[in-house]
């Protein structure tokens, strides 16, 4: 074979060359620059080429084994090189993996990977781009430099939209994949445009979404794959929260387009995928009894059980529908082939004139699934966490300072569905009688005359204005709860239907047909869910009409009784006829703002008709909060994607009174600090105490120790009076949410200052004060607050005495009787008994009425 020589002046391109290699296949236990420059390599720094000029010895040895070498491309932006294989394998390497390269890969049926890979002749390539591949069956791959200068300002850029997901990757690559559509594996095609991250060489992992097993890190679970967008108790464990970047404790960082047509992820899931005759299932309410909660943990106790392990990947697909008969959910009666073949095509030719699919090829119709990912190779976890939020909205404005400073009080776990004025003036004098501090005070389910009146019910508030009035003379603020659903029989229904506000639907299923789907568990919990329903159970509250166990068009299941209609948020006259009447309340009655639920697309109807088709299933739940929730400054919302420019509380979706990470007091720090990675600083944790659902009711242990979970976060929620616990319990979480006053309330308007600008989070991972301390990056009992705060509370039952890990730097204990009411980062009125040089473990006494907490301490 003859040697190419070098090119030199005006030779050098920002394109990349596909280069027939033979270096020695252990090349990926060195650094990619190593290996490059022991094979003889000419470097083109920033966006661009790395072509690799062989030595004699790398040529003979490509003589050697003739044909059978495998074609590999190599490009390399800033210090981010990604090596791209034949076989649709990915190698990124930089700064942070110059020992583990990250990898990927494409996923390709056998026969286009044995076929191997060809390369668009460099007048067909993309604008902008560096590479672009072909392998048999019409799969390809494009790729673009993240950092590019002239990929940033080109149209091509902007139609794609990457700007808003990906402008903040610096040194990395924005790759496209498209797979056809409807084909098969003996064709050499793919069904789905997919790329599979190996979680191993990244490390441990961090970031996705909410789940209801909320494991941190996330690779600690086994998430089956599964539509991905907000839930209330999706069929694989995925809840109201959905992020779209992942991030490694190496560094490594993985976003995915959020408006990705038929959008599927797993990550480490199970290597024998459940059965499609015992399918998973979206259910709601009282089917949650029948449910497994999900996903299960990759743990040898886990694996005794369930007999099966996690695969190690990170699956991320572009499908060509919803249709998996191994998980249902509500889309799958949404869709149309005519709906998605519009979704698909619009979201792949959503690249003007530059797409390699219609630029000189006659492939201007075909139809495709296309994926659209950013990847880096960052020096560290927290830088790699900072590129991911970079492009993302920040709010224009924080939440209220008394949302912040000041509790909420709810009346949920005291009152349920039977609250009423004088319950709620109640909780009111409660809380002062018993020496805790007024905040907000949040009126919960059935207030109304009947769902969506947005009128109090007379009964049993025969004066809200007063009672409104009184509570504000108390110090508290008031909001009610609201949601985007309607019952038949109300006023606001029969309006709302009238003007066409509502979401239309196909036929309804029959009562028949809801028990015959899913597994046994599933169907048992449709039959008691019917019977609900049908006999509005609990006794005792209106009869609202709705139609109990038989569905009609248009109507939903969701966790009340009753079946109700959405609101059409596609519809701007709705969403200003909803936002209005919301107003016109608040007004009327002195409110001052409202808790918002719901807002996740799994609520709606079967054959659901929009008045504008939802180009993805989360579009729902991005108009929810930004056309309604955020016109109100005090509020709170369960549900998010892609909202992080929302300048209220996000709430953490409900949980089990209960101690375990199975959704109950061990999944709050983890919840915590997802939210954090994922943009989302204003975390509002659930009640502490849980929901006392199901005839649970925490004890003085739990109690206290939910308390001082949630005290440092940054808003807390109560609604189990601790007094009523016991007077212990009474005590305990009145000194614990005193140290929020003492320690949190001195730093939060600088915290907030940093959120609202840059989505750094006010409470954060224990990696972000050292992010190449390898000891941090599996703790998940404990958070920091700003840089020099470490909260390690007890979690776990009966537990008197519990080990910190404290990172470099000089710590000592936080100790109220030794710091007084002083900021405790003023040092000179420090006077600690006992000093920690981290990094180090300790082991610390922690008594049921006492946090621990450690303060960075300056002494220089």
């Amino acid at each position: 074979m003859q040697k190419t020589e070098p090119p030199t002046g005006d030779n050098l391109t920002d394109t990349a060359i596909g280069i027939e290699r033979s270096v020695d296949r252990g090349y990926s236990s060195i650094t990619r620059r190593r290996a490059l420059s022991s094979a003889g390599t000419t470097a083109i720094l920033g966006a661009g080429l790395f072509p690799v000029w062989k030595n004699p010895l790398f040529i003979n040895d490509f003589a050697a084994r003739g044909l059978q070498e495998e074609r590999e491309w190599l490009v390399s932006n800033g210090f981010s090189e990604l090596l791209v294989k034949s076989d649709g394998t990915l190698v990124l390497s930089g700064q942070s993996t110059s020992d583990i390269p990250q990898t990927l890969a494409i996923s390709l049926p056998t026969s286009a990977k044995a076929a191997g890979a060809t390369a668009f002749p460099a007048q067909e390539l993309p604008a902008g781009s560096m590479l672009a591949l072909r392998w048999l069956g019409g799969i390809r791959l494009v790729i673009w430099p993240a950092s590019s200068d002239e990929s940033h300002s080109s149209k091509q850029f902007d139609s794609k939209g990457w700007r808003a997901w990906a402008g903040g990757i610096t040194d990395g690559f924005l790759i496209e994949v498209s797979a056809p559509v409807e084909t098969d594996e003996q064709t050499g095609q793919c069904t789905a445009a997919s790329l599979d991250v190996d979680l191993r060489s990244g490390g441990r992992w961090y970031g996705g979404a909410h789940m209801l097993r909320q494991l941190w890190p996330l690779d600690r679970a086994q998430l089956e794959i599964g539509p991905y967008y907000p839930f209330d108790h999706g069929p694989n464990g995925l809840g109201s929260v959905i992020g779209y970047h992942w991030i490694s404790s190496r560094g490594t960082l993985i976003a995915v387009d959020p408006k990705t047509p038929f959008l599927h992820v797993g990550l480490n899931p199970p290597i024998r995928p459940r059965p499609t005759s015992d399918p998973r299932f979206f259910g709601v309410g009282i089917q949650h009894l029948t449910q497994e909660t999900l996903p299960f943990e990759d743990n040898f106790q886990m694996r005794a059980r369930v007999g099966n392990r996690g695969d190690g990947k990170l699956h991320i697909q572009a499908r060509a529908s919803w249709n998996d008969p191994g998980i249902l959910h509500p889309w799958q009666q949404i869709e149309t082939p005519e709906l998605s073949f519009a979704r698909r095509s619009s979201f792949s030719k959503s690249v003007g004139k530059s797409s390699y699919a219609i630029q000189n090829h006659d492939e201007a119709t075909e139809d495709v699934c296309t994926l659209r990912i950013a990847i880096a190779a960052t020096p560290d976890v927290r830088t790699a966490t900072l590129a991911a939020l970079r492009p993302l909205s920040a709010p224009k404005h924080s939440p209220p300072p008394v949302v912040l400073e000041r509790p909420t009080w709810t009346t949920w776990a005291t009152s349920h569905a039977d609250v009423n004025q004088y319950a709620t003036l109640t909780l009111g004098n409660a809380i002062l009688e018993n020496g805790y501090r007024p905040g907000v005070i949040e009126i919960d389910d059935r207030w109304q005359s009947r769902y969506g009146d947005l009128e109090f019910d007379a009964t049993k508030f025969p004066d809200p204005k007063g009672m409104v009035e009184q509570l504000h003379s108390q110090g508290f603020l008031v909001t009610v709860w609201v949601m985007p659903f309607l019952q038949d029989g109300s006023k606001a229904c029969a309006e709302a239907r009238r003007l066409g506000y509502l979401i239309e639907g196909g036929e309804a299923y029959s009562m028949l047909r809801e028990i015959s789907v899913g597994g046994a568990g599933e169907r048992l919990g449709s039959a008691v869910k019917i019977l609900v329903d049908k006999y509005d159970f609990p006794p005792g509250h209106w009869q609202g009409g709705g139609g109990g166990g038989q569905l009609s068009s248009g109507q939903l299941r969701w966790w009340g009784t009753q079946p109700v209609r959405a609101i059409d948020l596609t519809n701007d006259a709705a969403i200003e006829w909803f936002v209005s009447r919301l107003r016109s309340l608040k007004q009327r009655v002195g409110l001052d703002g409202f808790k918002f639920d719901a807002g996740e697309p799994c609520f709606l109807p079967t054959g659901a008709k929009t008045s504008r088709p939802l180009n993805y299933p989360a579009e729902y739940t991005q108009l929810w909060v930004h056309k309604v929730v955020s016109q109100f400054k005090v509020s709170e919302v369960r549900s998010a994607a892609a909202t992080t420019g929302y300048g209220g509380l996000i709430r953490m979706g409900d949980r089990d009174t209960i101690w375990g990470v199975d959704n109950g007091l061990r999944s709050l720090i983890p919840t915590l600090l997802t939210s954090a990675v994922l943009g989302y600083p204003f975390c509002l944790p659930d009640m502490v105490g849980g929901n006392a659902y199901w005839g649970q009711y925490p004890d003085t242990d739990l109690m206290v120790r939910w308390a001082q979970v949630s005290v440092l976060m940054p808003a807390v929620q109560w609604s189990i009076p601790p007094w009523e616990v016991s007077s212990e319990a009474k005590e305990a979480c009145k000194k614990a949410d005193l140290l929020r006053e003492e320690i949190l309330l001195p730093r939060m308007s600088e915290l907030v200052t940093s959120a609202t600008g840059a989505l750094v989070p006010l409470c954060r991972p224990l990696w972000w004060l050292d992010p190449k301390d390898e000891e941090t990056f599996g703790i998940d009992d404990q958070f920091v607050v700003g840089d020099d705060i470490i909260v390690a509370p007890v979690v776990t039952k009966d537990t008197r005495q519990r080990k910190v890990y404290l990172p470099a730097g000089v710590w000592i204990e936080w100790n109220s009787n030794i710091v007084g009411e002083a900021d405790s980062r003023n040092k000179e009125n420090i006077f600690p008994t006992q000093v920690f040089d981290g990094p180090c473990w300790i082991e610390v006494d922690a008594p049921l009425e006492k946090l621990p907490v450690f303060i960075k301490h300056d002494i220089s």
